[in-house]
């Protein structure tokens, strides 16, 4: 790899238990039917998948053009075991990210599946607005996203690595250290409380080979895991990449990486192929979470075991700011503020809101600060503590409130200085891009590089289809946007083992369109058209003739809408 370019990701290698990210399944419930009818409720199925989450934003601002790789961290486990090692182009600005923008991020590019419903024909049910082409409200199913000590060793000099920086960003303490040789970053990472990996040292060498340095990353001594928040690293440069190389010794199979890219256009995949999937072979009317992480794996590994699949393409604005930065916040006034006022100024803030002893939190980083800098004392309910400082103002702890750096600098380099920079970079950039890969540790030798172009068009996260009950004796279908048809056999969706599962393998270059490896549409559309003659017999599907409505179409609709014979019960006499 040419080793101008910045690159970085959150290497959790056996030192560091692997980052989880929960793929869930939640429904996306239609409030009201409109007096007509309304579709199925949708199945939830969930499915976990270990994951990591990386922002990247281009910032093109004073100063010559910079990449802001942030990255979410998820750990469970003994605080003091937590450790991490990010190796990294240049000497890196390391900055504290946003939960409430990976949060919101995730919510607003997640890919959606929707079956709408039509029947073909009036259906003898003119009467209450089922006439030929009526459409049902959608039925959606989302997939949602879960959304995740001090250093020993060497210093300067001597015989151990070279420390160019180390510091402190929120909840973390961090070192950036670079060796002659592979020996001084082993010896120092053993010394400063590292587990180690006996596969580790030839991949960090090959770092070393390509002149990366180290970010060695640890949790602040007295630090507890519910104060970990996403880290941000500043570089020089306009190419990000995802080292993946380390991450393979405490890799799953099939581990799952999402990408963002915040910028001026989309971006791709440099040195990897692109993935357009084919939505026919998705299981429309069965397990649609399980079958699209399928059809992502499958079509990932016909283009090699290496590629990415974009989920979303197209404008920021589908991220809200709601949660990121409030408009009411003000780190000022928490400067030389007397400690029994935290918690009322935090309430006006609309940080917290403490009642009757209990008290809600509207930033994940409001409580660990309250427990540093006031925390209750022994035997009394925090929240019981905190709801009434002025009565217990006796008990307030000089030396926790005395604590450096303070509880304002603290609440700045937490809260408030992110959320402003996470709005920041949302008003600076026009376009997001969302990729996602599957991939298993065998398959991380070659770490992604990634650039912006403008010769590929947006991309919508929602995925829809139409299912179609026939009002004749044909088969029911699918039917896709672009007109595509799908017969259905006895209302079950064709499985089409033998279909691709990537419809356009692809490479973008920096400069021209896209390369195409494979462009499969026509075999696919041929299988299609195959198991459609199989099934396609009898009259037209779009015959609206009620009198050859099949009985098993008749009590489908039944089930599905809830229809009762319109008849009016008897009133009773008083």
């Amino acid at each position: 790899m040419n080793s101008t370019y910045p690159c970085l990701k959150p290497l959790a290698v056996s030192l560091a238990a692997a980052a989880v990210a929960s793929l869930a399944m939640v429904p996306i419930v239609a409030n009201a039917c409109g007096g007509t009818f309304c579709d199925a409720g949708p199945q939830v199925m969930p499915v976990d998948q270990s994951g990591e989450n990386i922002l990247f934003w281009i910032d093109n601002g004073e100063g010559g053009p910079h990449t802001e790789a942030h990255i979410q961290i998820q750990y469970e486990g003994d605080p003091d075991r937590f450790a991490w090692l990010v190796p990294v182009s240049q000497v890196p600005e390391v900055l504290v990210g946003s939960q409430a923008l990976f949060s919101n991020m995730l919510a607003g590019t997640g890919p959606t599946i929707t079956v709408n419903t039509r029947f073909d024909g009036d259906c003898g049910f003119a009467g209450v607005g089922l006439g030929c082409g009526a459409v049902s409200l959608d039925s959606s199913v989302g997939f949602a996203d879960s959304g995740a000590g001090t250093f020993g060793g060497e210093e300067d000099g001597g015989e151990g690595p070279q420390i160019l920086d180390r510091g402190f960003a929120g909840a973390f303490e961090y070192v950036v250290l670079t060796g002659d040789n592979v020996d001084v970053i082993v010896d120092w990472l053993d010394a400063a409380g590292y587990a180690q990996d006996p596969d580790a040292p030839p991949i960090l060498q090959e770092y070393l080979d390509d002149d990366f340095v180290f970010v060695a990353f640890k949790l602040r001594s007295g630090v507890g895991v519910d104060e970990i928040h996403p880290l941000a690293i500043r570089y020089p440069g306009v190419e990000p990449c995802i080292p993946i190389r380390l991450t393979r010794i405490a890799a799953t199979d099939d581990m799952a990486i999402r990408a963002f890219f915040l910028g001026s256009d989309r971006a791709v995949p440099q040195n990897w192929p692109h993935v357009e999937l084919n939505l026919a072979k998705l299981d429309w009317l069965g397990a649609a979470a399980s079958s699209y992480l399928e059809l992502v794996g499958l079509a990932i590994d016909e283009a090699g075991g290496r590629a990415f699949v974009t989920e979303y393409a197209g404008t920021d604005a589908v991220v809200t700011t709601s949660g990121i930065n409030g408009a009411k916040w003000d780190g000022s006034v928490f400067v030389d503020l007397p400690p029994v006022e935290v918690v009322s100024a935090l309430a006006d803030q609309e940080l917290l809101l403490c009642s009757n002893g209990n008290c809600d939190f509207f930033h994940p980083q409001v409580r660990p600060v309250l427990q540093r800098y006031l925390p209750a004392p022994e035997g009394m309910d925090e929240e019981a503590f905190w709801s009434d400082l002025f009565s217990n103002i006796d008990s307030i702890d000089p030396v926790a409130w005395d604590t450096q750096p303070g509880l304002a600098a603290e609440l700045d380099e937490r809260i408030f200085v992110p959320g402003q920079h996470a709005v920041d970079m949302l008003v600076d950039a026009t376009y997001l891009t969302r990729m996602f890969t599957l991939i298993s540790p065998h398959e991380m030798i070659e770490d992604p590089l990634f650039h912006e172009t403008s010769s590929l068009g947006t991309v919508d996260n929602n995925i829809t289809t139409t299912r179609v009950f026939s009002c004749d004796e044909g088969p029911d279908w699918i039917e896709f946007d672009d007109g595509r048809q799908v017969a259905l056999e006895a209302g079950v969706y064709p499985q089409f083992a033998d279909m691709p599962s990537a419809q356009r393998i692809e490479r973008v270059p920096m400069v021209g369109p896209a390369q195409v490896e494979a462009d499969n549409l026509d075999e696919i559309n041929d299988l299609i058209e195959a198991s459609n003659h199989d099934q396609l017999v009898g009259p037209a599907p779009w015959n609206c003739s009620i009198s050859r409505l099949r009985p098993e179409a008749m009590l489908t609709m039944f089930a599905l809408f809830g229809l009762a014979w319109f008849q009016r019960a008897p009133r009773r006499r008083g």
